[in-house]
Parts: structure tokens; C-alpha cells; sequence
């Protein structure tokens, strides 16, 4: 066995977010581990050491290694380690500047060479073309483990099966198994070869059916098929037959019967009664149109008898007009003297007048002024009423506000968060105590206990019986015994526990922040919020209505009517004295007046012109004489009375026949409203409906029966029974020959696994090495539990206890963790056999809960004592017990 590989330093510049140089130096034998954040460069210190080795220093593939936009840079990688006694030193160039220089001792190789010569002690290989792939990785890439990829193992061992199997052929050469280890490998193949090609040819390796016996097959289920079709043709005949005597039944009542013509009755009196409707509503416009033309003969009839009677009534006005003439013209002759008196009269009468007129001017003046020192008064205590409303209101509103102003307003929103963070807290804290310890307890009399948990600033009391639910680590003091550290079981709980210290603070800070105690608090100032601004709400309406323009506006309006009150009072004393001077008043005074000056132009006017119209008046009777007889004239006109009386009682008939014709419009209304012509239309469409759909339903009866006895007949052409009879014996046939492959299969089947049985046996003594190997890593992880390894010696059935179950049905977390077991075990095996191995583990098990990676660390530390190590992470708090120091890549 040689030397195990000791990786001693590495160093990489312009290598993605390294642009300058960075280096890991004295690097341990056994396990290194390197810490950072995310980001910090973890895994580009894994792919710098895959680059070196894995990649071909010329190669155009490798744009990942440059530094974020900078595609001028030239990523180097130089790498010191120790293997075999040999000291090396590899130092690789990519991009603008390829290189690869390899020392070993004091000799030195370049370029390819230097590249070939570690992948063949490495047990690797290179991509012909383009960057190198999984496939090549060969024993390095079992070995080194990326990020999130410890649970996919397969591929990788296919990779490295080559190596594996030439370690495991050593292993059995070195223990004196030579011989068997080559029987297991080759021995009896030709025979165990030859039967799996014959059972090849008829099952798959999963054991389906193939070629021969997979159409023997298909030719059973299509004869069987077919078979089933015919007895299903068959038994749609028999269907068809039972149908097509119910059809013709039903089509032979409904011939009888005939339903549709009872609708159609129903239909021809619906159609009547709409006839009728349409005659009623023809009648009610004809009955319309009637009334108009009674309208219009009425209006003229009326327009013929007012002409009569302005005809009267002009002559009447003629007699009137003579007799008036006549008596102007005696004035005229007889009233110059007493208008000469009139005259004098009348004008004392209007200087009298005018003497009134003015006192009664003072007194409407006085009364209107009073009436408005009344109006004005009455204003004042509408006003003043007013005023102390407004201030009323005013003080309610600042009351109201004040309180708001002084308190932060709570918003629905705010209420809503809060519902939700308590919503939260109640259900994370029942979580808790679902998932807590739970710590019962029953002490005797006067016997005390102190239990401190973490988190808590004192320790608490317990005494007499009771419990305590416990969901962060707690000591408990035991006087005079000692103390008993209690720590609550499960990452779920450790978890729980932070969202519900988290969810506590938030909901702490949301009431700190809102200025309550609790939620009950919170919903009911809310509510007193929401009703304080409902009360302002309404004071500041009360407000507004008492005073729109402001209480300022409404006391300034009240000032100057004060003001306005004082100057109307000084009026009235002034206007007092008049008033009660005059008994008449201002409109009777003015009345009066306007008499006295009308007589007194009258006066004026008829004494100068007394002379001039008794000329005129006399004219003016003789006009008035001519006229009059004018008027007789026509009055006296032959015919003119039976005229008139004619036309009176034809405006009298007309109104008897306008009644008449109203009343029959309101009757065949209120008849058209009562037969509802809408429902008739309604009735008569569904009718019509009713009446094709029976009929149509009737032809295609008729045409369904006639469609099946065509199908019945060419059924019967058919000989369906010859046919089933002819296929069942096509499907014996092909029965029998497919039992016979299958019986044949089963027993090549059969013989290849028993061989197969034998060659396992062997295959498991060559196997054990790596079966041993991986057994001593499992019992760390899994106490009393069995890994096998399967033929392409990688992990198979894991058996625990009475349980069982295959590699690939575990859980994410276990696949990964029994993945790196087993990438241990064939680093055990290679070291065996004389070849390097390192271990690189980037970020791995960070979906192990606490016990579980607590068992995995005595896993790596064991493999750490006899390989050398890299451990990439991210938690270096996880990894603080493994007892070496950690390095930081900040």
C-alpha cells in the first residue's frame, strides 16, 4: 500500500471572483475545514482544483473560471501535494495564456504530457473535444463531491467501475482469491451468456414479454377481442330486436292516439281568441279615431255659436254706444256752466288731495319702518338662536378632536396586521406546545424544585403537582442530587421555536407601535375610533347647518344687524309725529289724488272743448244710429235663428255620441287588459312548439325503426354465429401456443437467475473488501443495519432491523448521507490498492437534522484519519466539534 495523497497548499489568481492572488497554505493530512458565506468563493476554490486536473490547459471550455466581466484574464491554478514519497507541484494557465507545468521532484513535465501523467495516476481521463464531462472523472470525480450532489452516487461509480473493480481483483489476488475472483468475473459467462440470449429473445431484462411471445400474446388479446366484439355484436342484435318491437309499439300509440292534435285544437282556439283580440283592438282605433272627429266637428260647432252670440252681443253694445252718444251730446248742450264750476271744484279738490297724500306718505313711511324694526327684531332671535347652536357645535367638535389629535388614529389596516400576527402567534404557540417537552411533576409537601430554561432572566419555582411544557433547553436543580439538563428533542422544535420568539417580538412591536396591550384592546379602541369620528362627523353637520359660512360670518351678520336695529329705531321716533296726522291711507291718499287730478284735467279739458263736441257728439250719434241699424240688420236675417238652433242641437248630439264613444274605449281597453293578447301570443308560439316537436318526434320514431331493421337485416347477412364459432376456435389455438413460449420463457427465466444465484456468490466474495469497508462506516451511522452492494458496486438494499428498502427509495437526506459513506469505502479500497485519494465535500449535509449529522461527523472524522479531507461550508457552526480549527476564506 503506498503513501496516502496529501494536498499541502493551493493557490489561484483571476479566477472568477479571486482577480487577485488568494492561497490556502499548510494544509492538514487529515480534515481541513474551510468556512465562508455564500459567495465567498467555496466552490471556485473546488472548481480551480477540478480545472487543474479535469481540463485541458488549452482548452477553449472553461469561461466559467474568468473573472466576472474581464474575458481578457488568464485563470491559473497551482496545486502542491505528496503521494508515493514524490513531492509535486502542479501550476496550470487557462484563457489568454495556456500553460501547464508539472514537477516531481526534481524532474519536469510540461503541457499534455504533464496532463496525461495525472490523469493515469489520479484514474481519470479527458474529453477528446470541449470541456470535460462527468464520464472522464473517473476515481475523482467518485471522490469529490459537488455542491448538492452527495445523493447521486450511480453515475459516478459507472465512471470508476474500471478502477473499483481492478482495486477489489487486487484485494483478491493479495488474500490468495485470485482464482475465484476470476471465475466470478468470466467463468461460466459463455453458458449464463448463451441462456440470457435465449431468454433475451423472449422477456426483457426487467422480465416483460418480447418479440414472439409478447405477439403471441397480443394475438390472444386480439382473438379475445375480437371474440368479445362478436358477443357484443350479438348481444346488440338481441337489443335491437327487443328495441325494435318497443319502437313500433310506441309508434303504433302514438298513430292511434295522435297527441299532437289535441294541441292542435288547443292551438286553433288560441289562434281564435287571438283573432278576436286583434278585431277588439281593430274596434278600440276605430273608436279613436272616431272620438277625434267628434273633437274637431265639436270645436267648430262651438266656434258657429260664439259667432252668434258675439253677433248679439255686438248689437246690444250698439244700443249702448246710441244711448250713450245721446246723452253726451245733452251734456254737451246743457253742462258748459256747471263745468265751469266743476272745474273750480276740482281743483281745490286735488290741492286738498295732495295736502292728504303727503301725511300719508309720513305714515307708510313710519308703518314700513316699523314692520321692518319687527322683521329685523324677529331676525335677531332667529340669529342669536342660531349663534349658541353654532358655538354649541363648535365646542362638540373641539371636544370630539381633541382626543383624536392627542392619540394615534388606528387604521383598518392596522387592525387587520395585528389579527393576523396574533392569528399567527396563537397557532405557532400552539404548535409549541404540541411539539414541546412536556415536564409533569408531583412533589411532596414542602418540597421545592428551580427550573431555569434559556431565555428565561429567572429561574421558576416549582412546588405540589402540576406541569411544565419545556421548548427551549432547561437545567433543573435537584437539591442535595445535583441538576438535570433537559433539552427538548427535534430540529422542528428548535425551528418553531425561532418563528414563534419571531412571530412574539413582531406581534410585541406591532401593539409597542399601535399603543396597545392586546388585540381585544386594539379592536375596541377601533371601535371607540370609529364611533368618536362618526360623533364628529355629525357635530361638524350640526356645524355646518347652524352656520354654513362660519361662526365668524354668523357673529359679524349679527353685529351690524344690531346695528341695523339701532338706526331703524332712530328712524321710527323721527316718523312717529306724522303719522298720526292722517286718517287715510298711502293708497287711498294716492287714489284720491289721482281722482281729484283726473277730474280736474276732465274739467279743464271739457270746458274747452264743450263747443267743439257737440258738433262731434252729434256725429258721433249719427254713426252710432247707422250702426245700430247695421246690427238689427243681421239679427234680422232670414234663417239666422234656425241656423243657430240647428247648430246647438247638433253640438248637443255630438257631446251624447263623444260620451258615448269614451265609455266604448274604456270597455274594450279594460277587455284587451283582462284577455292579456301577450299570454295569447305566448300560448299560441309554445302550441306551435309542442305540436312540431310531438310531430317531428313522430317522423324520426319512425325513421329510428326503420334505421334499425336495415341494421337487423345486414346483421343477419352477417352469420355472426358462424363468426364467433370460427374465432373461438382461433383463440384456442393461439392459447396454446402462448402457454407453450411462456412456459419456455419462464423456464430460461428460471435458470438464468439460479446461474445468475451461483455467480452473485462469487461476485460477493470479491465484493466483501468494499462490503466490509462499507459495513464499518454504516454501523457508525446506522447501529445493527446492513448496506449491500449490488453488481455495479454501488449501494443496494439497506436492511434495518425487520425493515428494508432500496438505496433509491430513502429520503433525500439519507441517500446523501449513505452516499458519502459509501464514497469513503472506495476511498478505503483505492488506498488499498496503491491509488491517491482525496476527499472534497462542498457545502454537504445541510439536509441532515441535528442527530443525524452528529453521527455523520464521527463518519468523516474516522475516514479524516486515513485520508486527507476538504470541507467546504457554509454553517461553520455545524462543524465546530470535529477538533480542528476552521479556516476562513473572507
Amino acid at each position: 500500500m503506498s503513501a496516502p495523497l496529501q494536498l499541502s497548499r493551493l493557490r489561484v489568481e483571476q479566477l472568477r471572483q479571486f482577480r487577485q492572488g488568494f492561497e490556502l497554505a499548510n494544509l492538514q493530512p487529515g480534515l481541513n475545514i474551510f468556512c465562508g458565506p455564500n459567495e465567498a468563493g467555496k466552490s471556485s476554490l473546488v472548481r480551480a482544483i477540478r480545472a487543474a486536473f479535469f481540463e485541458r490547459h488549452r482548452s477553449s471550455a472553461v469561461g466559467d473560471l474568468l473573472p466576472w466581466g474581464d474575458s481578457s484574464a488568464a485563470p491559473s491554478v497551482e496545486l502542491d501535494f505528496a503521494f508515493d514519497g514524490h513531492q509535486y507541484r502542479l501550476a496550470k494557465s487557462f484563457g489568454k495564456r495556456p500553460r501547464c507545468d508539472l514537477r516531481i521532484d526534481a524532474r519536469g513535465l510540461e503541457g499534455a504530457e504533464a496532463e496525461d501523467h495525472l490523469a493515469q495516476l489520479f484514474g481519470y481521463g479527458f474529453a477528446s473535444r470541449g470541456a470535460s464531462k462527468t464520464e472522464h472523472w473517473g476515481i475523482p470525480g467518485l471522490l469529490w463531491v459537488e455542491q448538492g450532489t452527495g445523493q447521486e452516487l450511480r453515475e459516478a461509480a459507472q465512471h470508476a467501475r474500471e478502477h473499483l473493480h481492478g482495486a477489489l481483483q487486487s484485494q483478491a489476488e493479495r488474500l490468495g482469491q485470485g482464482a475465484a475472483a476470476q471465475v466470478a468475473a468470466s467463468g461460466g459467462d459463455a453458458l449464463l451468456s448463451e441462456l440470457r440470449a435465449q431468454r433475451g429473445e423472449l422477456l426483457t431484462a426487467t422480465g416483460k414479454p418480447r418479440a414472439e411471445l409478447e405477439q403471441a400474446a397480443q394475438r390472444v388479446q386480439a382473438l379475445q377481442q375480437s371474440l368479445q366484439d362478436l358477443d357484443l355484436q350479438i348481444a346488440r342484435y338481441r337489443e335491437d330486436v327487443d328495441r325494435l318491437a318497443q319502437l313500433r309499439s310506441q309508434h303504433q300509440r302514438d298513430e292511434q292516439e295522435r297527441p299532437w292534435e289535441q294541441l292542435q285544437q288547443q292551438l286553433l282556439q288560441a289562434q281564435q281568441a287571438q283573432t278576436a283580440l286583434q278585431q277588439s283592438e281593430q274596434q278600440l282605433g276605430e273608436a279613436r279615431q272616431r272620438m277625434n272627429q267628434l273633437q274637431n266637428q265639436q270645436q267648430l260647432l262651438q266656434r258657429q255659436l260664439q259667432a252668434f252670440a258675439e253677433q248679439e252681443r255686438a248689437a246690444t253694445q250698439r244700443e249702448q254706444a246710441l244711448a250713450q252718444a245721446s246723452e253726451q251730446l245733452q251734456r254737451a248742450q246743457t253742462g258748459l256752466a256747471p263745468a265751469r264750476e266743476q272745474f273750480t271744484y276740482s281743483s281745490a279738490q286735488v290741492r286738498q288731495a295732495q295736502v292728504q297724500l303727503q301725511q300719508a306718505r309720513q305714515a307708510e313711511a313710519a308703518r314700513q319702518t316699523r314692520q321692518q324694526l319687527e322683521a329685523a327684531q324677529h331676525q335677531q332671535a332667529r340669529m342669536t338662536e342660531a349663534l349658541q347652536h353654532a358655538e354649541a357645535a363648535q365646542q362638540r367638535v373641539a371636544a370630539l378632536r381633541a382626543p383624536q389629535a392627542q392619540q394615534r388614529p388606528l387604521t383598518k389596516a392596522d387592525l387587520d396586521t395585528l389579527r393576523k400576527l396574533d392569528q399567527r402567534l396563537r397557532e405557532l404557540s400552539l404548535q409549541r406546545q404540541a411539539l414541546a417537552t412536556r415536564l409533569e411533576f408531583k412533589l411532596d409537601a414542602g418540597q421545592q424544585l428551580r427550573l431555569r430554561q434559556e431565555g428565561q432572566a429567572e429561574a421558576e419555582s416549582l412546588a405540589g403537582q402540576g406541569q411544565v411544557l419545556l421548548a427551549a433547553p432547561g437545567v433543573l436543580d435537584l437539591p442535595g442530587l445535583g441538576r438535570l439538563r433537559i433539552t427538548p428533542g427535534g430540529q422542528d422544535l428548535d425551528g418553531l421555536e425561532a418563528r414563534w420568539s419571531e412571530a412574539r417580538a413582531e406581534h410585541a412591536l406591532a401593539m409597542e407601535r399601535l399603543g396597545v396591550q392586546d388585540l381585544a384592546e386594539a379592536e375596541s379602541r377601533f371601535a371607540a375610533q370609529q364611533e368618536a369620528s362618526a360623533q364628529l362627523k355629525l357635530a361638524e353637520q350640526a356645524l355646518a347647518l347652524s352656520a354654513p359660512q362660519g361662526l365668524a360670518r354668523l357673529q359679524q351678520e349679527r353685529a351690524d344687524l344690531q346695528a341695523r336695529l339701532l338706526a331703524l329705531q332712530d328712524a321710527l321716533a323721527q316718523q312717529a309725529a306724522g303719522e298720526a296726522a292722517t286718517a287715510l291711507g298711502l293708497a287711498e291718499a294716492e287714489s284720491a289724488l289721482d281722482a281729484a287730478q283726473r277730474l280736474e284735467e276732465a274739467a279743464r279739458q271739457q270746458l274747452g272743448r264743450l263747443e267743439q263736441q257737440h258738433s262731434a257728439m252729434e256725429a258721433q250719434q249719427l254713426q252710432a244710429q247707422r250702426e245700430l241699424e247695421l246690427a238689427r240688420a243681421q239679427l234680422a236675417e232670414p234663417g239666422r235663428l234656425e241656423r243657430q238652433r240647428e247648430h246647438q242641437q247638433q253640438w248637443l248630439a255630438g257631446e251624447a255620441e263623444l260620451a258615448a264613444v269614451a265609455a266604448r274605449i274604456e270597455t274594450l281597453q279594460a277587455s284587451l287588459e283582462r284577455a292579456r293578447p301577450d299570454i295569447v301570443q305566448q300560448d299560441i308560439a309554445r302550441l306551435q312548439r309542442s305540436v312540431q316537436q310531438l310531430q317531428q318526434a313522430h317522423q324520426e320514431l319512425a325513421v329510428q325503426i326503420q334505421l334499425i331493421e336495415q341494421s337487423l337485416q345486414q346483421a343477419g347477412a352477417q352469420g355472426l354465429d358462424e363468426q364467433r364459432e370460427q374465432s373461438a376456435g382461433d383463440l384456442a389455438r393461439a392459447q396454446r401456443r402462448w402457454l407453450e413460449l411462456r412456459l419456455r420463457a419462464a423456464a430460461l427465466d428460471l435458470l438464468c437467475r439460479k446461474l445468475d444465484g451461483k455467480r452473485q456468490a462469487s461476485l460477493a466474495r470479491l465484493q466483501a473488501p468494499l462490503q466490509q469497508h462499507l459495513q464499518r462506516y454504516v454501523q457508525l451511522l446506522f447501529p445493527d443495519a446492513r448496506l449491500d452492494v449490488d453488481e455495479a458496486l454501488t449501494p443496494g438494499l439497506l436492511q434495518r432491523g425487520v425493515e428494508s428498502g432500496d438505496f433509491e427509495a430513502l429520503s433525500f437526506g439519507a441517500r446523501e448521507q449513505l452516499g458519502l459513506i459509501s464514497r469513503f469505502a472506495y476511498a478505503d479500497l483505492l488506498q488499498e490498492a496503491g491509488r491517491p485519494t482525496l476527499l472534497i465535500l462542498d457545502d454537504a449535509l445541510v439536509h441532515s437534522d441535528a442527530q443525524r449529522l452528529a453521527q455523520m461527523k464521527r463518519v468523516i472524522f474516522d475516514a479524516a484519519q486515513r485520508h486527507q479531507l476538504l470541507l467546504f461550508t457554509c454553517h461553520p457552526e455545524d462543524w465546530r466539534d470535529l477538533g480542528v480549527a476552521q479556516r476562513s476564506l473572507r
